[in-house]
């Protein structure tokens, strides 16, 4: 599946997520040199402006880095065993994605109750 602007859109929907804009921007992980042009070209990355800020979402190899340093949010989204910290996970596939997204906006939720 091609990660398009619609399928970034799609991912943000299912997790319940308002979305503001979505922003393409070059990919984040592969160097930027004539050997990997056509992979960053083929698997570019998104800027997700929702209300709480910017969400940075992309593949890397195998994951989908998603990092969301642009909001105000920290929280350990996952207990997987997984690259993650308070502000950023990595996601195996899509439905990994998304059930992360989901945890993203209970953590939204609960900060906007507190």
């Amino acid at each position: 599946m091609q990660f398009t602007e619609e399928v970034v859109k799609a991912l943000f929907v299912i997790a319940n997520i308002p979305v503001r804009s979505v922003y393409k921007i070059e990919n984040q992980y592969w160097p930027d040199n004539d050997h990997y042009n056509d992979v960053r070209k083929g698997s570019p990355w998104f800027l997700v402006h929702i209300d709480e800020g910017i969400v940075r979402i992309g593949w890397r190899k195998r994951v989908m880095s998603i990092d969301w340093t642009g909001t105000p949010i920290k929280a350990i989204l996952t207990e997987d065993d997984v690259t993650k910290d308070e502000q950023m996970v990595h996601a195996w596939n899509y439905p990994k994605a998304v059930e992360y997204l989901q945890q993203f906006a209970r953590e939204i939720y609960k900060s906007k109750v507190v």
